[in-house]
């Protein structure tokens, strides 16, 4: 499903050729399960869960996956992206086994047989390409309306649940100055100490202005017919196509939830975090997202809200104290100036709603 500049993006660290034939081996094996001529096999993705073959036969390529997913929430993308390729979205269509079944499962994993799309990944520092890649999430959204899963098939959605997931990250980053108060020779937890309440009190504020907002107004009407959000919807997952088609890929993730999840997840960690807030680019990304999908400005605000919860500083604070990873103090006094910018323009934004 990906071309070669996202092949080489996955394959920095590179296989040695046992791990490389034991992945084609099992390519093999798995392959069995569907009618193709194979010619070759090529490992695209094989370092992480989410295995990746570009599988060459005699039709043309094609894509195998191991899907890295608890088995219902892979039935539940599954389906769902099978019922977008069926209404004719720009996904990869999913081509059944001998079996006529949409996956076969071996051990405790599901595998699944994709189309394979050319195209090459956007540049998102190229205004048109950022433009496109935005209509395309749009098209994404609106495209998925009508999917209800099999039965049988659990549904995954996120709508109604922001509040209680705000409240424990907010709850955590007052955990992890406990954890920061235990090294106080470590630069980095003495930063998070003399900086952090002012945002665990904005993160709890913002809360409270979500609760007051549309937000539930909007989740209880988008319940009734819900869109797909793809929630890991960016570069390393779209493509444009040779006739400047935008495919989406990449759907092991998605679930229920209002279009407004993924738009935040997209604009607020390209904006630039130097110094100064990117305006201009801010509004390209919303506008193109608009030419397809209009917000109501009620929709506009919630989202404005939700992005005042400083999840970039957060993501950084849990990287420290969750995954231990060593982070420079600098890296977190970035993410503080940068959810300060992020916090005065949006506010402004806010008041003007």
């Amino acid at each position: 499903m990906k071309n070669t500049s996202v092949e080489e993006e996955v394959s920095e660290i590179v296989l040695t050729p046992a791990e490389e034939q034991k992945l084609i081996v099992l390519a093999e094996t798995i392959i069995q399960s569907w009618e193709f001529d194979v010619i070759n096999i090529e490992v695209i993705q094989g370092l992480q869960m989410a295995l990746v073959w570009k599988i060459h036969t005699s039709e043309g390529p094609i894509c195998l996956k191991r899907i890295h997913r608890p088995e219902k929430k892979a039935l539940f993308s599954i389906n769902a992206q099978n019922y977008l390729a069926k209404k004719g979205a720009r996904v990869p269509g999913i081509i059944p086994n001998k079996n006529n079944q949409l996956y076969t499962k071996f051990g405790p994993f599901l595998f699944v047989v994709y189309e394979w799309i050319e195209g090459r990944p956007f540049e998102l520092t190229n205004d048109a390409d950022l433009q496109m890649i935005m209509k395309g999430l749009a098209e994404f959204h609106t495209s998925s309306v009508g999917y209800h899963p099999p039965p049988g098939v659990p549904v995954f959605t996120k709508l109604g649940r922001w509040p209680n997931h705000n409240i424990k990250r907010y709850q955590q980053m007052d955990t992890w100055k406990k954890l920061a108060m235990k090294e106080p020779d470590d630069p980095f937890s003495q930063a998070y100490l003399s900086s952090i309440d002012p945002f665990i009190e904005e993160a709890k504020d913002t809360l409270k202005r979500l609760l007051e907002s549309e937000y539930n107004h909007w989740v209880t009407e988008v319940k009734k017919q819900p869109n797909l959000c793809h929630q890991d919807y960016g570069t390393g997952n779209s493509l444009l196509g040779p006739d400047n088609e935008i495919w989406v890929i990449d759907l092991d993730t998605v679930s229920f939830d209002l279009p407004i999840r993924d738009l935040r997840k997209m604009i607020i960690p390209l904006l630039d975090t130097t110094g100064v807030w990117d305006e201009a680019r801010f509004n390209l990304m919303l506008d193109s997202y608009e030419s397809v999908a209009p917000l109501t400005n009620e929709q506009k605000k919630v989202m404005f809200i939700d992005m005042l919860f400083p999840y970039e500083l957060y993501d950084i604070i849990r990287e420290r104290y969750v995954r231990k990873t060593p982070l420079l103090v600098t890296e977190l006094e970035e993410a503080f100036e940068y959810e300060r910018i992020k916090s005065k323009a949006l506010n402004e934004l806010i008041a003007k709603y």
